[in-house]
């Protein structure tokens, strides 16, 4: 069977939150979650998963994300870590990228949409709709100046399960609940399955609890969504790679065949 040739985990910004803020149930422990995007090398194109954090962040927080930064805290994020300079510190060239999957659209993960404007940017149905006006609830999450210069942009929005190549090697997995349109991947590599979760997933111990976040789009939703990932993982179907979790960044090798 066909798989991907590699996986990149590339560095990003890294934001201090409170446990409970990111599962139901959580503590007042305060953890320093990284935010990374992926690189899939793959013969018929690179796939990138999730742009990270906008360029203007690195620079000026605040002044970029406003009301976003009383709830993302002590933000670390260099020039050097926007996801366009990432990708040119493997050798590969931002207009490279073929297709950009993006988890969901909130500001940690679509702020680097913009740089890739040759690329198809691919979401499932709802997402893009619910980000331009979400539930008040959930306005803070996302950043309007992420979307608007995407609007011009090859968009692709799936409504199922997809296979992004037709062989298998590239998986793209609804996992609705945190957002509308969630969605994770799946990269078969030589040494086997890796799911990407985005955040379907943010912490591990989500895994035993099946706790969704306060805040999500659908709790319900979000709950099942983390019990099919973990299926996936219990099964030995796929590693799952959580992307949030500090340990997962810890412990996963950065460059992956």
């Amino acid at each position: 069977m066909s798989q991907a040739t590699k996986l990149i985990a590339l560095d990003g910004a890294t934001i201090s939150m409170k446990e409970r803020h990111l599962m139901m149930g959580g503590s007042d422990r305060v953890i320093d979650i990284p935010i990374p995007s992926f690189l899939i090398e793959h013969p018929k194109g690179l796939v990138l998963f999730d742009t990270g954090c906008a360029p203007e962040v690195a620079t000026d927080p605040e002044g970029y994300w406003g009301p976003a930064t009383k709830f993302l805290r002590n933000i670390r994020y260099t020039p050097d870590q926007v996801v366009d300079r990432q990708i040119k510190l493997h050798g590969y060239r931002p207009e490279d990228v073929k297709f950009v999957v993006v988890s969901h659209l909130h500001l940690d993960h679509s702020g680097g949409m913009k740089l890739f404007p040759q690329a198809q940017l691919i979401t499932f149905k709802g997402e893009l709709p619910y980000a331009y006006w979400p539930d008040r609830k959930a306005r803070n999450g996302f950043i309007l100046a992420d979307l608007l210069p995407t609007r011009g942009f090859d968009w692709r929005e799936l409504t199922e399960d997809a296979d992004l190549f037709g062989d298998g090697s590239v998986n793209i997995i609804k996992t609705a609940g945190h957002t509308p349109g969630e969605c994770s991947l799946k990269v078969r590599l030589k040494r086997g399955n890796v799911i990407l979760t985005g955040d379907t997933i943010h912490i591990r111990p989500q895994l035993e609890t099946l706790a969704a976040m306060d805040s999500d789009y659908d709790i319900g939703e979000a709950s099942a969504s983390i019990r099919r990932l973990r299926d996936m993982q219990d099964s030995g179907e796929a590693a799952l790679w959580i992307s949030h979790d500090p340990d997962d960044w810890k412990r996963y090798e950065h460059v992956m065949e």
